[in-house]
């Protein structure tokens, strides 16, 4: 059976407006119309059928024409099986192209950009919601014609349907939206395109997450020396920051973020990087401890400013209240990555121990070894703990 066909246009006054969701790309004048009358891609992206929703379909389907697969688990965090359709996890999106070494971007989707791309045979992924304002759920859709002779674009949709669109109305601008597209690249393929500074800033964030530190500095000093004269980028000087912290040159990290936060005083990310690196760096505890207080008010449910407060507090000699901070960012790190559990956890441990709770640090210890049994412990952890060397006996079985 046919599933069917998403409402994604609206009839206001006899015309169909539709804008595209993601905002980014800014409006351009509309070029000449030189060349094929009917530009297309050189053959229909396949859409899966063993796909229960549209949305998870055409998505699917946007990553096999750029030569990329998804799994069902990377489907499932791109697209939860409870959210709303179209309602995308765009980390899980962007990490899901990590994952094939693909840089995921935000292009223009004006005459120039899509007649470029339709050429180039490169697929894009555009939204387009229900009405003229914005709205969390929109339908997702690959342009796979432009017929300029006739003034229609033709759009695939999750049920591998092709629908038809007055270009008028694809190419609309409406406030405050701007109509753009997403793209998979390889990451050289983005160098050659003469990338804006938001696709720079998305490549070298690639490059970092990759781990590819010198090539992520060189494309965040590259950022920062295209900045206009006397001005400075916050978010380059951010990502310079973040890659010496991964090298561990906290003590030269710390007046790159100082830059950063005399230009953004309320950025509770920034605050937090400043203050982890004054602690792991040798700066005053008690700035430190200023600047991780203020970021916990901007930003109280974030995991890592908690435990950034709960390390300062530890090295200052207070492990009862580290104590408190460090299980509060544990509850909220659960969803996280391991690596970023297991830190909370080996400090908590320790916050523990400093409060003379052997048997509490104990529990929490424990518990990690169970639910991370690859991971290894420090060393002074496993001083206090020598039986962390060996398997743990199996809990008792519930009746």
């Amino acid at each position: 059976m046919r599933r069917p066909r998403p409402s994604f246009l609206r009839r206001q006054g006899g015309w169909l407006w539709c804008v595209p969701l993601l905002a980014l790309a800014a409006g351009c004048a509309t070029p000449g119309r030189p060349g094929a009358e009917r530009l297309a891609l050189q053959r229909v992206p396949a859409v899966p059928t063993d796909q229960p929703r549209a949305d998870r379909a055409i998505v699917a389907a946007f990553f096999a024409a750029n030569g990329a697969r998804l799994d069902a688990a990377q489907l499932d965090k791109i697209l939860p099986p409870a959210a709303r359709p179209a309602q995308m996890d765009r980390n899980a999106l962007r990490a899901a192209a990590r994952a094939n070494h693909r840089v995921l971007a935000v292009v223009k989707a004006d005459e120039r950009e899509l007649a470029k791309w339709l050429a180039g045979n490169r697929p894009l992924l555009v939204l387009l919601p229900p009405g003229l304002r914005y709205e969390p759920n929109a339908a997702a859709f690959v342009p796979v014609a432009w017929d300029r002779a006739a003034g229609t674009v033709a759009l695939l949709d999750g049920n591998g349907e092709i629908q038809t669109l007055p270009e008028e109305e694809f190419f609309a601008r409406r406030e405050p939206l701007k109509h753009a597209a997403l793209c998979l690249l390889k990451p050289g393929a983005l160098e050659r395109m003469e990338p804006t500074r938001d696709q720079k800033l998305v490549l070298a964030d690639f490059w970092f997450d990759q781990g590819f530190y010198r090539r992520a500095q060189a494309a965040y000093v590259a950022i920062q020396e295209d900045a206009y004269a006397g001005s400075t980028d916050v978010e380059a000087l951010l990502g310079q920051g973040n890659v010496l912290v991964r090298k561990r040159r906290y003590k030269e990290a710390i007046p790159v973020f100082r830059a950063a936060l005399a230009l953004d005083p309320d950025n509770p990310k920034i605050l937090n990087n400043l203050a982890y690196c004054m602690l792991n760096g040798g700066g005053e505890l008690l700035t430190a401890l200023r600047h991780a207080g203020k970021a916990d008010r901007l930003d109280p449910e974030n995991p890592l400013v908690l435990e950034t407060l709960g390390s300062i507090n530890l090295k200052l000699g207070d492990a009862e209240i580290a104590a408190r901070y460090l299980e509060r960012a544990w509850a909220r790190a659960l969803k996280r990555p391991p690596e970023v559990q297991i830190a909370i956890m080996d400090q908590l441990v320790r916050a523990w121990l400093g409060a003379q709770r052997r048997d509490l640090a104990w529990q929490v210890a424990e518990y990690r070894k169970r639910a991370f049994p690859d991971y290894r412990f420090p060393k002074d952890i496993l001083r206090t703990f020598p039986a962390l060397r060996q398997p743990l006996e199996p809990l008792p079985e519930k009746r």
